[in-house]
């Protein structure tokens, strides 16, 4: 109602200046005073326009549920979640009738524009006019006010520039989002107008070469009381847009507070412009994204005043937690559109080569990967717009997790998929200029730049165990002292009888929420479900505190929520599109069903894993190569031909 309210009185005002405007009568002569007033009126009739386009957001959200994927550590499957979300029928319409002129140039685009050295100037400008900054802003600031899934939507469309898709995607997700989430009035006043219309571009800087924790940060910030300011010192590394952003937002460390002997860091977000002075840069040259400036930036005593701090000071945490979800879901729609020109170009080359009398499109090694790349952009496209769903349909839903699966799933789906690709191709493949290696190249910017798959992953695992720690300290503390709880250990060893065996009772009745068609990979989801369960209560029953330390363990059980929550995701998708009867829906059922029963596989592989233990899985024998490795500071075997006699 209050935004209604505001866009009224908004509308009434100006619309009263426009008939001032039109009634006034110019008796003056001056051609300058003619220009101002015409100028005016073109103006106030312009922002008349602006207003009567915007659209009142009419969807109500749901209340929060519990966290989907953090509940699948401890068996428990919200099946709700079955209900693959989808829009309204004028939603659709609407979001893709606003799509088209984006989706008409981004496929005019030629392929050349992957290999610039920079992001063209008449680019950024069509992007202006396309409206294709502030997605998610405000109607009334010029922004488009997209829901997650609209958003979703529009940056897969912005990724057929791959080379230049992180340069956008970081200057929407960690420049203006920033600001809409916690930027004050003034802020938001200053910067955001400039931002959503393209006139100034941000980078977020964050990554330090020597830094592998916030609280070993270099860059800091002092308060300085003789200038009621900040004093920003410090280098940030591999900034994306960072020789060309007007805007800096800036991660400092100001202050470490010991708690029981650890380093917890105190950081602050500071808004720097790029002329004050004291900033100096340097670009580097990446192995991909062409099209993507990327530089390393050096603060020298910049006074950042104390109205330039997002939020609070020694508040980072907070902010920068608040963009987490909606950047690592990003990563969904760009590696989707990766994927898809991957297939795409891959099947017109197949098309197009024959061997012997036939051709290659109907050997099996080929069809192979074409299937093993489709059942993967599947599976992406539904853990993404799964995960969209979420976030719009229900309120202040914690999706961290989940989004930070899409994160990773995204960008290893991409690389294997461009790797798979290479494979087929051959040696034109190897060759810099050629589409597949530039396209594997920005896959690999997914994996490695800033936020590595395999820190994500351990941080995957970290928030499961820690929601489940939580929920079954009490069991848990049982399980570690059995002498002291005999009753409740003999109870477990006999209700638990089927885990130990791996073969668990399927009492979730998954089945009963999808097409009766999905009804036995809907048991492999079951089975991965109960799984992982068992797996978390031994992995919390045999470590203790101590499993964050046990790195090899918690990627693994990071590996197996990943499938589980992809396999969720498939199944809902294909049996919603089933029973709608969208078309190729049966080979949806099929996609599915494949994709639950090689990750069913993999799943029981690693958990089996698992609960053998550290010695007969081999972790434990890693660590003592390792050491080894270390101990003599280079590889120690000896040379093959070697002889001590």
């Amino acid at each position: 109602m209050n935004r209604i309210h505001m866009l009224k009185e908004f509308s009434k005002c100006n619309v009263q200046d426009y008939y001032k405007v039109l009634s006034y009568k110019f008796y003056s002569t001056k051609t300058a005073i003619e220009v101002v007033e015409e100028d005016a009126s073109k103006e106030i009739t312009k922002q008349y326009e602006r207003l009567s386009k915007i659209t009142i957001k009419t969807r109500k959200k749901s209340p929060q549920k519990p966290p989907f994927a953090k509940n699948l550590f401890l068996g428990v499957f919200d099946t709700d979640v079955l209900a693959y979300p989808q829009l309204e029928k004028e939603e659709l319409q609407d979001l893709e009738k606003a799509i088209e002129p984006v989706s008409n140039y981004f496929n005019s685009i030629s392929s050349s524009f992957l290999k610039q050295p920079f992001v063209p100037i008449d680019f950024m400008n069509n992007l202006k006019q396309l409206e294709l900054f502030g997605l998610r802003s405000s109607q009334l600031l010029n922004g488009r006010e997209l829901d997650v899934i609209g958003n979703c939507k529009f940056n897969e469309v912005i990724a057929n520039a791959t080379s230049a898709t992180p340069s956008l995607l970081h200057n929407e997700h960690l420049g203006i989002q920033i600001l809409l989430n916690n930027g004050n009035e003034d802020q938001q006043k200053k910067y955001l107008p400039q931002l959503i219309n393209g006139s100034v571009l941000s980078a977020f800087c964050v990554a330090e070469n020597d830094a592998k924790d916030l609280s070993l940060l270099n860059t800091t910030a002092k308060y300085s009381q003789e200038h009621n300011a900040w004093i920003l010192n410090g280098r940030k590394t591999a900034v994306i847009n960072g020789s060309i952003a007007d805007l800096y937002i800036v991660i400092a460390l100001t202050s470490i507070i010991g708690k029981s002997g650890l380093r917890e860091p105190q950081l602050t977000v500071l808004l720097v412009d790029k002329n004050c002075g004291g900033i100096t840069f340097n670009k580097k040259h990446t192995l991909g994204l062409e099209a993507t400036d990327v530089a390393d930036v050096t603060f020298d005593n910049i006074i950042v005043p104390t109205e330039n701090v997002i939020g609070i000071p020694k508040g980072g945490d907070s902010v920068v937690s608040s963009i987490l979800t909606e950047y690592r879901l990003s990563s969904g729609p760009a590696c989707t559109t990766l994927i898809r020109k991957m297939i795409n170009n891959l099947v017109d080359h197949c098309k197009g080569v024959n061997m012997g009398t036939i051709s290659i499109a109907e050997a099996d090694y080929v069809r192979q990967a074409i299937a093993e790349m489709t059942i993967s952009l599947y599976a992406l496209e539904s853990v993404t717009y799964l995960t969209a769903g979420l976030l719009d349909f229900y309120e202040n839903q914690d999706c961290l997790l989940e989004s930070t699966i899409v994160k990773v799933f995204s960008a290893e789906e991409a690389c294997k998929s461009a790797i798979k690709c290479m494979d087929l191709l051959g040696s034109p493949a190897y060759m810099k200029e050629h589409w597949c290696n530039i396209l594997f190249r920005d896959a690999l910017s997914y994996r490695h730049l800033h936020e590595s798959s395999e820190n994500l992953k351990l941080g995957i695992a970290l928030l499961g165990m820690q929601h489940t720690g939580q929920s079954i300290q009490g069991q848990i503390t049982k399980i570690r002292n059995p002498l002291f709880h005999a009753k409740y250990i003999f109870k477990r060893m006999w209700t638990h009888r089927k885990q130990g065996v791996d073969n668990p009772d399927l009492k979730l009745r998954l089945g009963d929420y999808v097409h009766p068609s999905l009804q036995e990979p809907a048991e492999c989801l079951e089975y991965t479900v109960l799984r992982l369960q068992y797996a978390t209560e031994i992995l919390l029953a045999r470590f203790g505190p101590e499993i964050v330390n046990q790195h090899m363990e918690l990627g693994k059980l990071a590996e197996c929520v990943i499938d589980i929550y992809a396999m969720a995701a498939c199944l809902a998708r294909a049996s919603r599109s089933y029973c709608i009867g969208l078309e190729n829906a049966n080979y949806e059922m099929v996609i599915a069903a494949t994709y639950c029963t090689h990750a069913k596989l993999r799943v029981k592989e690693k958990i089996k894993n698992l609960v053998e233990g550290p010695y007969a899985s081999g972790y434990e024998s890693y660590r003592s190569i390792a050491k080894r490795v270390f101990k003599y500071g280079q590889y120690f075997p000896v040379h093959p031909l070697s002889r001590n006699y």
